[in-house]
């Protein structure tokens, strides 16, 4: 996906501005940003079929420096866009890129777990995405209650063969929670593999999901 958008080049140099004030990334290489975090981000959309429907409402959970609902924005900016981030400084940060940018965008400064059970946001978007925050069950828990049922949750992980491990292992999880399995897009870059998984949302998920967070981790699905 071309990240050539003058848009990304001002994010850029939002992003290594700030960087130290809110801890965003580790990766602090122009080049291998623009690879990392921005191209990764943009490779669903070059994914066919391309889950990211015109006008589509997004949830990124757990969006930290904006990745990959940001980048996604940049590039469709048809779509609809909510970044939840927990950590309040990384909020603040996000509210001050979306105003940098010139880009619409919500941004909720909550723990997914809590936001989940909230009418607003439950079973209220198109695609939700998550990239670098938990294995795949505990994401599952995370993510698919914001779901709407028809809509997709795109998981985005490292190489495919790890990608599949993490789907055996969640199972269980997509199918009490609502969802199936559609299918995996991955690919080697030089910077090794990436993939995404696309998890179908069939039926509505339970209204006991997602517990608190610590039960989840006693006792994962």
């Amino acid at each position: 996906m071309n990240i050539s958008s003058p848009l990304f080049p001002l994010y850029l140099s939002i992003l290594l501005r700030e960087n130290a004030k809110y801890n965003l990334t580790a990766i602090t290489d122009p080049e291998e940003i623009n690879q990392k975090h921005f191209a990764d981000s943009l490779a669903l959309l070059d994914d066919d079929p391309c889950p990211l429907a015109p006008d589509a409402s997004l949830l990124d959970v757990g969006s930290g420096g904006g990745f990959p609902g940001v980048p996604l924005k940049i590039a469709r900016p048809d779509i609809a866009l909510t970044l939840l981030e927990a950590t309040g400084k990384k909020a603040a940060f996000l509210r001050m890129l979306a105003e940098g940018l010139g880009l619409e965008a919500s941004v909720v400064n909550a723990r997914a777990e809590q936001a989940a059970h909230e009418p607003a946001h439950r079973e209220q978007y198109d695609i939700v995405t998550a990239r670098a925050v938990a294995a795949l069950p505990l994401l599952c828990e995370l993510c698919l209650p914001f779901v709407k049922v028809g809509g997709i949750f795109v998981a985005y992980k490292g190489p495919r063969e790890k990608a599949e491990e993490e789907i055996d292992a969640a199972a269980r999880a997509i199918k009490i929670l609502g969802a199936r399995l559609e299918r995996v897009h991955g690919e080697t870059t030089v910077y090794g593999g990436r993939s995404r998984i696309i998890l179908r949302k069939i039926s509505q998920t339970p209204a006991i999901y997602p517990r608190n967070h610590g039960t989840m981790l006693k006792r994962p699905l």
